[in-house]
């Protein structure tokens, strides 16, 4: 059984409601209004959250994927620090194109700067169903108990520079108290980050919400597929640049009137308002069937060209030992290839192929209650951390399955 919304998400949904004007009789706002509702979803997870002596907002005092995938996960009590891991997709990229130096950090030789966090929903949810140990992942394929999170469950993913940084990442060359002003900032050790970009996901719908942030100086932002914000961007689409002219810097995303009576009332660090919608998903193709794309310019740094958050986290998949059945989503390059040896990022529907083979040769397309098709893969409920980072629990010491689970 489905849960209720949480408070916070309530209390969200009916505040933008009221001062943002979504139709009162709007059954279904995470469709109907997808931009919409992730700036509200992003005044929720951004709120201040009132951490004495740090500038927290509400998603960085929840779980990492180091709190959540390990032998006892506990919830943190304290704000965690900044969980720094590699960019999945860049060690794909490399894979694919050695000798470029593209490096899994965002700035090339820098720190590793991604980390997922999720809230308490979502990591009870994981913690209660046994989904962070690969015995526990072997009992569910074995089950075949499909996975399907809280509709309160939302999830974070983050990219950070390091301020000493920004000048070699955007041409910043102000000093750190002026980037506290531009750039909501936190601390790892002795040094400070810059939040550059983020892709916010909930469970409000069966496929989940999907939408992308970035900060309105990221050079690129609007590459390949432009930046669309009907609500909250006075320019509601910004086309891209030309190819010879990519990775500048695009106009600021003014905000519209609506968006900023919401950014007045929030309770968030005022650097916010730098910040810009990129895009939102809420069906894998157009009404045309023409395949949907959203990536950010840098967590999808490389591959903006083939990406789709909903395609994408929809492969996300575990077979009967609890291991990942690809890298991240990307295709082999070959039938004989490793899964580590990638090509191409599918976009568009899910491949069914991806989780059921035929024993015969199947229909096309293939159809639920086939009897000649066996199961070799269970979906993870679009959400990749469960293959990604599930511990070895039967090794000795219990491991994580992957040393960059916390990129994905």
């Amino acid at each position: 059984m489905r849960n209720k919304l949480s408070s916070a998400v309530a209390i969200a949904l009916t505040f933008a409601a009221i001062a943002a004007g979504f139709a009162q009789n709007d059954p279904n706002p995470a469709m109907n209004d997808p931009d919409q509702l992730a700036w509200t979803l992003f005044l929720n997870v951004t709120a201040d959250a009132k951490t004495a002596g740090a500038n927290n907002a509400v998603f960085e005092t929840w779980a990492s994927d180091g709190d959540t995938f390990q032998t006892n996960p506990a919830w943190p009590t304290t704000a965690s620090p900044l969980a720094f891991k590699p960019r999945a997709l860049g060690l794909i990229h490399r894979r694919l194109h050695p000798g470029t130096g593209f490096s899994a950090s965002v700035v090339p030789g820098g720190n590793a700067t991604e980390e997922t966090r999720r809230n308490k929903s979502a990591f009870d949810f994981i913690v209660a169903n046994n989904l962070y140990k690969v015995s526990g992942l072997q009992i569910v394929y074995a089950a075949n108990k499909p996975i399907s999170f809280p509709i309160d469950s939302i999830e974070i993913k983050a990219n950070w520079v390091a301020v000493d940084q920004l000048e070699s990442f955007n041409g910043f060359s102000g000093t750190p108290a002026e980037a506290e002003k531009i750039y909501h900032v936190n601390s790892a050790g002795n040094r400070q980050y810059a939040l550059v970009s983020m892709h916010v996901i909930s469970k409000l719908v069966p496929n989940w919400t999907w939408a992308t942030f970035e900060h309105k100086d990221n050079p690129g932002r609007c590459d390949v597929i432009g930046c669309k914000d009907v609500f909250g961007a006075k320019q509601a689409f910004t086309p891209p640049l030309s190819l010879a002219e990519s990775k500048q810097h695009y106009p600021n995303c003014d905000k519209t009137p609506a968006l900023m009576t919401l950014l007045a009332q929030a309770n968030i660090d005022s650097a916010f308002i730098n910040y810009c919608l990129k895009g939102t998903q809420a069906d894998f193709t157009d009404p045309t069937g023409l395949a949907i794309r959203l990536g950010n310019s840098v967590t999808e740094n490389g591959f903006v060209d083939q990406a789709s958050c909903m395609t994408c986290h929809g492969r996300a998949a575990f077979d009967s030992t609890g291991k990942m059945t690809s890298f991240a989503g990307f295709d082999p390059i070959s039938r004989n290839s490793p899964i580590e040896d990638t090509g191409n990022a599918p976009v568009g529907p899910i491949n069914p192929s991806w989780f059921l083979v035929a024993r015969g040769p199947p229909s096309l397309p293939m159809l639920e209650g086939e009897t000649d098709l066996s199961r070799i893969a269970l979906a993870a409920d679009f959400v990749w951390s469960i293959p990604f980072c599930a511990i070895d629990d039967a090794a000795t010491p219990p491991q994580t399955t992957s040393q960059h689970c916390g990129g994905k």
